[in-house]
């Protein structure tokens, strides 16, 4: 495994252990819309301080902006997270692309905040290995070559397979409507003429994701579980659009209703099942593709 990956994943480890690092969407919060890339964001709405999120270290500049953490309100902490989720999905889809470098002042003038709770959704995203924080230098979202990208997949169809096995547990009534709700979304969008949105696919993507993860017992399972997804997800997308997009979302709308046959009977182990199935056919398109580029 690569030096800097494997740090990546020593380091998660670490901040789990240590600060018992939460599930974001089982904290209530949520989700935000994500702004489209041509457009500002509006101001991070507040959100009550019960979703805290992060447990940073403290620094000398961390300590200088104590008193703006101050004035920011009851939703100090879920205005990071919002950040974080808006910044993870536009490294997701490019809108930031690997080697980009990313201003905090900047991010918090987006916002309408202090460059506190900026400061905490990049440290968040830095220990899940998507962007790097350089001392006097800036912030640059990190590159992973195809070598590394092979081994993040083959962890993930690993990690995959265990959901069933790790306490798993039975999905609300409200959780199936929302898997089945995102299956007729993706239906609309290969029944619809044109080019995809591929920021609108990649939201049902992670609505998914996270939702079939509420399925896994094991805390320690499910975060790394979305480290690794998260990791791999703005490089699959940014090969979505060199080939065939409608063909890719009708595999995942394949894998939305192979999942929820198995989770309407609780067959947990065929869930994971099911995703390792698809991760590990993915990996065989995207060795296809790269065939084909080097063919060129």
């Amino acid at each position: 495994m690569p030096r800097p990956y494997r740090a990546c994943l020593l380091k998660a480890a670490n901040l789990y252990t240590t600060c018992a690092y939460p599930n974001f969407l089982e904290a209530g919060v949520p989700r935000s819309n994500m702004p489209a890339p041509s457009r500002p964001s509006p101001k991070v709405s507040q959100i009550p301080s019960g979703t805290a999120i992060l447990a940073t270290e403290q620094n000398p500049r961390a300590a200088a902006e104590s008193a703006d953490s101050a004035l920011e309100g009851p939703g100090f902490r879920s205005n990071a997270l919002l950040i974080y989720e808006t910044m993870r999905q536009r490294i997701a889809i490019r809108h930031y692309p690997p080697g980009a470098w990313l201003k905090e002042q900047e991010i918090a003038a987006e916002f309408g905040v202090s460059r506190t709770p900026v400061r905490q959704a990049l440290q968040q995203l830095e220990t899940e290995g998507l962007v790097e924080i350089k001392n006097g230098v800036g912030v640059r979202v990190t590159e992973v070559d195809d070598a590394a990208l092979d081994q993040i997949y083959l962890l993930r169809l690993e990690l995959v397979a265990l959901i069933g096995r790790a306490a798993p547990r039975a999905l609300a009534p409200a959780d199936l409507e929302a898997i089945r709700a995102v299956g007729e979304d993706l239906k609309r969008m290969i029944a619809e003429t044109g080019k995809p949105d591929i920021a609108a696919f990649s939201t049902h993507c992670e609505v998914f994701h996270n939702l079939v993860n509420k399925v896994i017992g094991s805390p320690m399972l499910k975060h790394f579980i979305e480290v690794l997804y998260h990791q791999a997800d703005r490089y699959w997308y940014g090969w979505m659009e060199r080939t065939d997009p409608k063909r890719e979302i009708e595999f995942l709308y394949n894998e939305v209703q192979e999942t929820l046959r198995a989770l309407e009977i609780n067959d947990f182990e065929a869930v994971g099942f099911v995703r390792r199935n698809h991760i590990s056919m993915m990996l065989a398109r995207m060795a296809d593709f790269r065939k084909s580029v080097k063919a060129l």
